[in-house]
């Protein structure tokens, strides 16, 4: 039997997926998938449930499902259960409990038949310092076509730690603007004016300004394209020095206007770095998680009680440190290698790439 455990890369590859109901004729032998982490950053924290399919099965490949409860708790007596805000999503409370370094954290499920899983305590430890974030421009040639861009580079210190034991996570956010006032359709044998309602516009013989647009302007974000973590990197007294995290193409939808560039450095456990470390392997030794060694990924959960069904997925307690730059158009040598901007001007901006909001980032200055 081979096993699909998507959910567990979606801490990098976030995509908008159509809500799968589960289908009660799935053998009960799928496992269940379980991803999330508590940080000491501000909750709330999510953690996600669902089932995995053999990829063989015409069923879908991943479901999202309900359980009684999902309890998280430290080894000093706090705990909480989360709230379930869809199926298979769990929330903590925003002034719920909240990562600390030193202490360790459990995550408890119980299903609705009765089965219970409980996490191995993981320890949040020092997630060092980031010192410093910067970009090279680069050019290469691909199959005689050119492309151009930059190589997104940190320096950081591991602080406290001896393990050396982090996971790196790149965070891009670019800004497109597009114009959905002067969205059309076909009507005969020409194109009619038809303003998106979010335009802050109406047409009645003339276009007419009712509120300030609400989807012109959007942020879209791209992050790494596999997990990342310490191994083999230099390491100079404690340090990582020069260690390429992230790349940002040169398009005309990056660089309309620039690039918003974060690195972050996630501290981990032993046995979460275990954890990335063979999802890490597994990708770059067969290029697809739809493999049979899917299933050979750790886990840090047990059964406690219930019926015996498998479970995969982990649950582990970080710190992060993070630090970012703004790559702009200034900072292309050539800007004639920018792209001519060709998007569909009349459009909602949220609906042009993946992972994009019409709300400003906290973050973002313009």
């Amino acid at each position: 039997m081979r096993w699909v455990i998507t959910s567990l890369v979606g801490f990098f590859l976030v995509s908008c997926v159509d809500r799968i109901f589960f289908d009660i004729e799935v053998p009960e032998a799928f496992p269940l998938v379980v991803e999330g982490y508590i940080s000491t950053d501000l909750g709330p924290y999510t953690v996600k449930i669902s089932k995995s399919f053999d990829v063989e099965s015409k069923q879908s490949i991943k479901t999202p499902i309900s359980v009684n409860r999902v309890i998280l708790s430290d080894d000093i007596g706090n705990s909480e259960t989360l709230t379930k805000v869809s199926d298979g999503e769990y929330l903590t409370s925003p002034t719920g409990i909240r990562g600390t370094i030193g202490r360790s954290y459990t995550l408890e499920i119980q299903t609705l038949d009765g089965r219970v899983y409980r996490s191995n305590p993981d320890p949040i430890l020092d997630p060092g310092s980031l010192d410093d974030v910067y970009f090279e421009y680069v050019e290469t040639l691909t199959n005689g076509s050119e492309a151009y861009g930059f190589d997104v580079f940190f320096d950081s210190n591991a602080g406290e730690q001896n393990s050396y034991y982090f996971l790196w996570k790149f965070i891009g956010t670019f800004q497109v603007e597009t114009n959905p006032e002067l969205y059309t359709v076909n009507c005969g044998e020409s194109r009619c004016p038809a303003p998106l309602p979010c335009s802050g516009y109406v047409w009645n013989g003339a276009l007419t300004y009712v509120s300030p647009c609400e989807c012109c302007i959007c942020w879209s974000k791209f992050f790494n394209s596999e997990p990342m973590v310490s191994d083999n990197q230099v390491i100079e007294d404690g340090k990582f020095v020069h260690v390429k995290v992230g790349y940002v193409p040169i398009t005309q939808w990056t660089f309309m206007n620039k690039v918003h560039a974060e690195v972050q450095q996630l501290s981990l456990s032993p046995q979460a770095y275990a954890f990335w470390k063979a999802l890490k392997d597994q990708k770059k030794a067969i290029g697809s998680l739809f493999e049979p060694q899917a299933g050979r990924i750790p886990t840090n959960f047990v059964q406690i009680s219930g019926k015996e069904g498998p479970i995969v997925g982990f649950f582990y307690g970080t710190s992060i440190a993070s630090r970012s730059v703004y790559i702009t158009r200034n900072d292309v040598p050539n800007p004639s290698v920018i792209p001519i901007v060709e998007l569909p001007y009349s459009d909602n901006c949220e609906r042009l790439f993946p992972n994009t909001t019409s709300s400003k980032p906290t973050f973002w200055i313009d």
